[in-house]
Order: C-alpha cells, then structure tokens, then sequence
C-alpha cells in the first residue's frame, strides 16, 4: 500500500504569479490537479503556472480545463517537461465520504517549501459537492489531496479554510485590501507637509502596517476545519478530456 513518502512524492507546489498552492499528479505523471483559484492569473493575465517538488525541481504546466471558484474550483493542467526524479502517481476513488473516515492531506501551508503530510476525519457533508475535514488546512494547502487512509486512493482536492467567528473575515481581508491600495495611491504622492508631519511618509507607513496587519490576519485565521471537493466531478472532466 501506498505511503506518506508515496504521497509527498505525488504532491507538488503550484505557483501562478503571486499565488501559491499545492497540487498533485493524478492518474498519469503528466497530468497535475490544483483548484482554479490558485492558478486563476493565467486566464486572466496570461502569467505562467510552475510546480516545484520537494527536492526543488521545476517544471512549467500548461492549463488543460478548469471549473470557477463558484463551481467545483478545480484546475487540470499537463507539464511541459518532465521531471527527473522519482515521481507518483494518484488514482481516484469517487465516493461520497462520509463522517469518521480516516483520511490525510499533503500540501505546503502559507506557502513554504516544506511539504507536510497531515491526517484528519472527515466530518461531515458540505453542501452537494465536498465535505468538511477536521485538520489544520491553511492558504497554500489549496489544491492538495485528501486521501482515504484505507487504501490511499484520492477522494478529494483541499479547496479552502472554514472560518468561524462571528466576524466573516473573509470580509475584513477584502477590506483591508481596499484600505492598504488607497494608502498607497497617498502615499505616492508629492508629499503634504503640515506642522512638521509629512503626511505622505505617513500613508506609507500606515499601508505598510495594515499589509502587515493582513498577512498575520490571514495567517492564523485557523479553525481546524478544512473544505474538499469530492474528485469524481474533475475525474469526470478528465475523461471527457481524453474522449475529444
């Protein structure tokens, strides 16, 4: 049966421009899963998608078909070259996970380049398409596998964070974004000097501090609650894929 170094070596970290996930080979070595929001730049921007592995290796991919955030949020993508090392390959098991099923997830959390293996349960349903899990899913662990712990087959793609507060934070990370962007337009401006105080230094400390601000906030919102897609609908794609 497949290990966890099986796993680490299926998984890969996925870069698009400024976003960073996590990604895997799925079904064959040259075709790679990750959720369409990490790689979203390329369709608008054209900016090119890279996967590392662990040992550092890269290769450019090429995105194949996706389905928005507000759908599935899954990504197909092909590489260009292959890799030179050893490398896995993930196969499907299309189910609807139910509540106690042991499962893990690889990824690399807040985009670092260390890759982690993490085990959770799954704990219940998420609307039709996904399930909650009960582990520690954080910003880069985004389009990594979760894997049914009985026979290591993939289940899932890891799609997002729960947050519960009574505050959406979501919300407040969307604000604060607009607040840092008009600092910085102030702060690019010809400087505005009253009483000794230079009042654009001023705005482009306190754009600094809220950036600042909004990186820990993103950091440590973390319930220990994670979302999955189940992976029949990308396997479905895939296949229609392969058939055209």
């Amino acid at each position: 049966m497949m290990s966890f170094e099986d796993i680490a070596k299926a998984t890969l970290k996925i870069e698009c421009g400024n976003n960073s996930g996590s990604g895997f080979h799925f079904q064959k070595k040259n075709i790679v899963l990750t959720n369409f929001h990490v790689v979203k730049p390329n369709t608008s921007q054209s900016v090119k998608i890279f996967s590392k592995t662990e040992l550092g290796n890269h290769t450019e991919l090429e995105l194949l078909a996706y389905s928005p955030e507000n759908e599935f949020d899954y990504a197909i993508l092909k590489t260009k070259e292959k890799l030179d090392e050893e490398r896995v390959v993930l196969e499907p098991k299309c189910i609807i996970p139910t509540r106690g099923m042991s499962v893990c997830f690889s990824g690399f959390p807040h985009g670092i380049n260390d890759l982690l293996v993490q085990t959770a349960y799954v704990s219940g349903p998420f609307d039709k398409v996904g399930f909650y899990i009960d582990g520690s899913v954080n910003g880069g662990n985004s389009g990594g596998p979760i894997i049914d712990m009985s026979d290591m087959k993939v289940i899932g793609v890891v799609t997002q964070r729960r947050y519960l507060t009574p505050i959406d934070l979501n919300q407040v990370n969307r604000n604060l974004e607009v607040i840092y962007k008009h600092f910085q337009q102030m702060g690019g401006r010809a400087g505005i000097i009253i009483s000794g105080v230079d009042f654009g230094q001023f705005a482009q400390l306190i754009s600094k501090s809220f950036n600042i601000f909004r990186n820990i906030l993103e950091a440590n919102a973390n319930t220990g609650i994670g979302i999955g897609y189940r992976i029949e609908f990308v396997n479905q794609k895939l296949k229609e894929i392969e058939n055209e």
